[in-house]
């Protein structure tokens, strides 16, 4: 004990002891968990000898811990025949372990702390079961033993590591209640000026974004200042093993942060990735009992002056609530995301100061399972993913929209229900908007059978012609261009179905309407050979009044998908009317272009045709026949589709 102390002892004003006997008693606590990572290192290298050695951060090695008799405990550890531990230094520091628990409790009991008995209590029972580890051997389990972190209860026995655990969260407690004052919200005790500075550029971050965890307990913050550097810590949430800790010396930070969860501590690499923090990270338990370890990560800046160190610790500060019950958002959004898109959100949500909690808040998944059975007016199928049903981007738009959306409404104080709502309709509009991008991608393949269809109705208007065959040729090299377009624009009909739940009624139609696509590429092909037979003019007038109906049929099927683009549950019955207008002109259409198919057959058997004119003549007119079944059959899965889908009850 130094002289100042030693002094305050004397005079009896033993509480003024205890910002002292914590500081030493949080010092311990790093030794101790120094000291329990020595032991599994040595353990596993004892077990593994041809593995490298653990080596220790820098961090940890820091204030003489990690001295010379201690160095050689882990390279120098190997298993013995009858299964014991032979660790160099072994028995040391079992004394160090009994030391530091001692400067751990010490506090406690000076402060006459309600939890100091039974600490005691706990530390004379365990370390009573300690074995004296004579000639530096080690019991096979009891490092195992020793480290485990589960809460004691029925199912887990009492460990050293658990009850160092306990102590530091009652030190933390303590330190709380012996602020010397609350400085923007953080409680602070011997602290220099210069450092009053930095406690509220970090509380002014903490400040600006706290209003986010919307009541989850968590970013409590102390600050003090020990061994010349200014300390801060921050309890994030709940979560035991989460801790953050800064040390401030001069203008470098270190920031030391634990997290079960390796993903979250990346998730807190990539908020500070403005800054470029130098990152390292270990695993404080490689062979813990708690699944996986726990790990530990470093993040080292130095500033290159005090405005950046400000304005480092604010923005260091603002991140923080975005870690708050960070990983069961990420589970639950990734009913409806896949994991990299998930990560993604989250990502953009903290970088836009808008967050998680509020979604979580609002209902989390119940929320979008909600609105996802409003806008598809049915259950929403266990295992399908937003993603999957509205397709990735639109489905990231919409969960950026809800994150934004159930924040800024909780903020602005609107009732869940109002938000419940408001997603549904946005949802809804989304889910229309993507059924009337497909209608027109309809339109646009329509739009191909009507110009494919002209192009043969002039091709058997000219094939008489001086010129004829030359046109007849360019016709049919046209009409292979277009078909292929119509093809990209089923391709792209399929692609966008896919990502909706109505991909076999979108496919069924398209496939029909490149049918008839299909279907006249094939006649521009057979004309071009018309210039080869000779035609009775009655047979030609009678094939170019089937190919006038035919265009008037593809015409149609134009207005039709042209009106079904603007068809919606909420919009004007005009356009419904159009529809079924267009519609049954097509079907009408189609029984006369049957007849005129009929007309070519008759003129031809009528005739004295050649064997070649009789083939090309009623090849040409089965696949325009077969065009206009297609269209009439498109414009029935189209009334269907419209009728139960979109405008129905």
């Amino acid at each position: 004990m130094s002289a100042k102390p030693e002094i305050i002892s004397r005079l009896g004003e033993k509480d003024l002891l205890l910002p002292h006997l914590i500081e030493d008693a949080l010092e311990a606590n790093e030794r101790l968990k120094l000291y329990f990572t020595i032991l599994q290192a040595a353990q596993r290298h004892a077990d593994h000898p041809q593995e490298s050695p653990q080596s220790l951060p820098a961090e940890q090695q820091a204030g003489g811990a990690l001295d010379i008799a201690l160095a050689g405990c882990i390279s120098g550890s190997r298993r013995d025949p009858d299964g014991r531990l032979y660790i160099p230094g072994a028995r040391r520091v079992r004394e160090r372990i009994l030391s530091d628990l001692a400067a751990m409790h010490a506090p406690l009991e000076q402060a006459g702390v309600a939890q100091a008995a039974e600490l005691g209590a706990r530390a004379r029972r365990l370390l009573a079961d300690l074995p004296a580890l004579e000639a530096d051997r080690v019991p096979r389990d009891l490092i195992g033993r020793l480290t485990a972190v589960a809460r004691p209860g029925a199912d887990a026995p009492d460990s050293l590591h658990a009850l160092v655990m306990d102590l530091h969260r009652a030190l933390h407690t303590l330190q709380g209640t012996l602020a010397q004052e609350v400085l923007d919200g953080a409680h602070v005790w011997r602290i220099e000026e210069a450092d009053r500075a930095l406690v509220r550029a970090f509380m002014s971050g903490v400040n600006r974004t706290a209003a986010l965890k919307f009541g989850h307990p968590g970013l409590g913050t102390t600050a003090t200042r020990a061994a010349g550097r200014l300390i801060i810590q921050n309890d994030i949430g709940e979560t035991e093993s989460h801790i953050l800790v800064l040390r401030v010396e001069g203008k470098d930070v270190t920031l030391t942060c634990t997290d079960v969860h390796a993903q979250r501590l990346a998730f807190l690499e990539s908020m500070l990735d403005p800054f470029s923090p130098q990152w390292t990270r270990s695993s404080v338990q490689p062979d813990s009992s708690l699944p996986g370890g726990y790990l530990l990560a470093i993040g080292r800046f130095a500033a290159a002056d005090q405005a950046m160190l400000e304005r480092y610790l604010a923005f260091l500060g603002s991140r923080l609530v975005f870690l708050i019950d960070w990983n069961r958002a990420r589970k639950r959004l990734q009913n409806f995301l896949d994991k990299p898109a998930v990560l993604r959100l989250l990502k953009w949500a903290a970088d836009r100061d808008i967050g998680h909690r509020g979604f979580l808040v609002a209902g989390g998944e119940r929320l979008l399972y909600e609105a996802i059975e409003f806008a598809q007016e049915g259950p929403f199928h266990y295992g399908e993913r937003l993603d999957e049903t509205l397709g990735a981007e639109a489905a990231m738009e919409y969960l950026r929209f809800v994150l934004e959306q159930a924040s800024t409404g909780l903020l602005q104080g609107r009732s869940e229900r109002f938000i419940r709502d408001e997603l549904k309709a946005e949802l809804a509009r989304r889910f229309r908007t993507a059924h009337l991008n497909l209608l027109k991608i309809g339109l646009e393949h329509a739009e191909g059978v009507f110009d494919l269809a002209t192009a043969v109705q002039q091709a058997l208007l000219r094939c008489a012609e001086p010129d004829g065959r030359a046109f007849l040729a360019r016709t049919a090299v046209r009409a292979r261009r277009w078909e292929q377009e119509c093809d990209a624009y089923v391709a792209r009909m399929h692609a966008m179905a896919r990502r909706t739940a109505r991909f076999d009624v979108y496919a069924a139609l398209m496939h029909e309407a490149d049918e008839a696509a299909d279907g006249l590429e094939e006649a521009a092909f057979l004309a071009t050979h018309l210039g080869t037979v000779s035609s009775p003019r009655e047979v030609l007038e009678s094939l170019q009044g089937l190919a006038a109906l035919l265009v008037m049929a593809a015409q149609e099927s134009v207005k039709m998908f042209e009106a079904a683009s603007y068809v919606t549950r909420d919009g004007a019955r005009q356009d419904l009317r159009d529809f079924f207008s267009a519609a049954d002109r097509l079907t009408a259409l189609e029984h006369s272009i049957d007849a005129a198919e009929r007309d070519v057959t008759g003129r031809l058997l009528e005739g004295a045709a050649d064997a070649r004119l009789l083939f090309l003549v009623s090849n040409l007119g089965r696949v325009l026949e077969h065009a206009a079944d297609a269209l009439s059959v498109t414009a029935l899965r189209l009334r269907d589709h419209l009728l139960s889908e979109v405008s129905g009850p």
